[in-house]
């Protein structure tokens, strides 16, 4: 819990939905700081919760770091003597982390945001895939002692099944991650807005903030506005990113939530720069607010996004962005009336709904491991019998 995202609000509420139905939970984490939680999550860590703190986050470096970071995980998770559960659920997609923990216990859960290290297996070339071929093996042992599978989208669980068939895993539930809209929703007409694109994500390479960059000097009549949390590790590369800006774009990182709430309501395009971007919190945050989102064709934001904002090319981006930049009178008439039906599209990410899915799911799981029952994996299971309490261990890191 060292690093606040998605990941992190979906460990949050998994937290709160077992505690709400009196099960005992205790957190194994890197560093965590209650004062900076409380304030991006909102509210505090619940109370009565045991934190196990593994210490600083790993740092290794290179050669080898998938291994390296692997084997100090694994010493240091083995260090903690006191640990006393009856299931693992783990909230970060399997890593290195959860392999001194699937061992005999009652149940395993994990909640996977992407089967990442197999699919840049089977998407590399030879040299990198001869790096990460025993790896990827190491986590197929784990996945392999999966009792049950959460994910965030459609998407992911077809790459999961994709990916991870071979392993014969039960087959994964999508339970879209809780997100908190309601200091988002916002009426104000595209016409009375800026002129003004704003894309929220991460400081750090992978978010391609480079083209928020590119399409400022492509398209001068527009204020561009890059938001994201900055963490130390990627300081050097933003204070490279922020050299020799265009004079309409602007980047604020670490801005506290409700300044985040006025920029989103301030732009009239949002638009969402990840391919393959797996779920997207973001989008349906900028969608709550009333920008005319924009998000690309692959990936998970589909689900929520109709076809005509999604784009395929830097061309059709900037064509998008024009249009929605400078709508007219009828596209804001159109646009109004197709925010009322995504908003009760959206609706069902309440984070309540989030946690009625997961406590059903495990409540399920728990009844059949109580009574020795071998679960039969498939995505139902919502049964309305109470399981015996247990002691669940909520395993959480980020690869960062």
């Amino acid at each position: 819990m060292d690093i606040y995202g998605g990941g992190e609000r979906v460990c949050h509420n998994v937290i709160k939905s077992l505690l709400e139905h009196g099960e005992q939970v205790e957190l194994l984490t890197f560093d965590f700081d209650s004062v900076r939680y409380a304030q991006i999550m909102g509210e505090k860590l619940p109370e009565g919760i045991v934190v196990h703190s593994l210490g600083k986050r790993v740092d290794v470096k290179p050669p080898f770091t998938v291994y390296k970071r692997r084997s100090k995980i694994i010493k240091l998770t083995k260090k903690i003597k006191d640990l006393d559960y009856d299931y693992v659920f783990s909230t970060q997609t399997l890593t290195a982390f959860e392999s001194a923990l699937f061992n005999e216990k009652k149940g395993n859960i994990a909640y996977v945001h992407f089967p990442e290290i197999h699919h840049r297996y089977m998407n590399s070339g030879l040299t990198r895939k001869a790096y990460l071929w025993l790896y990827q093996r190491w986590l197929d042992g784990d996945i392999s002692k999966l009792d049950m599978v959460f994910c965030n989208s459609n998407y992911t669980k077809g790459m999961i099944e994709k990916y991870w068939s071979k392993d014969k895993i039960p087959e994964p539930i999508v339970a879209y991650p809780p997100v908190d809209l309601d200091p988002f929703w916002s009426k104000t007409p595209l016409k009375d807005r800026l002129k003004q694109v704003i894309y929220v994500g991460r400081f750090i390479p992978q978010k391609r903030h480079e083209l928020m960059k590119k399409l400022a000097v492509d398209l001068p009549e527009f204020q561009f506005l890059s938001v994201g949390g900055l963490r130390d590790t990627e300081q050097l590369w933003f204070e490279v990113f922020s050299k020799d800006l265009p004079a309409n774009y602007k980047l604020k990182p670490n801005v506290p939530s409700q300044e985040l709430v006025q920029l989103y309501e301030q732009s009239r395009v949002y638009c969402h720069l990840m391919e393959g971007e797996h779920f997207g919190i973001s989008p349906m945050e900028a969608l709550a607010s009333g920008c005319a989102t924009l998000v690309h064709k692959s990936g998970g934001t589909g689900e929520f996004i109709p076809e005509e904002f999604r784009w395929q090319t830097y061309d059709d981006l900037k064509e998008k962005i024009t249009h929605w930049g400078e709508p007219s009178e009828s596209d804001n008439s159109a646009w109004d009336q197709l925010r009322g039906e995504l908003w009760e599209k959206i609706s069902i990410l309440q984070p309540k709904v989030f946690r009625e899915k997961i406590w059903a799911h495990v409540q399920w799981l728990m009844q059949q491991t109580e009574n020795n029952i071998q679960p039969e994996h498939n995505s139902k299971g919502d049964v309305n019998t109470k399981g015996d309490r247990a002691n669940l261990l909520l395993a959480n890191r980020s690869e960062g």
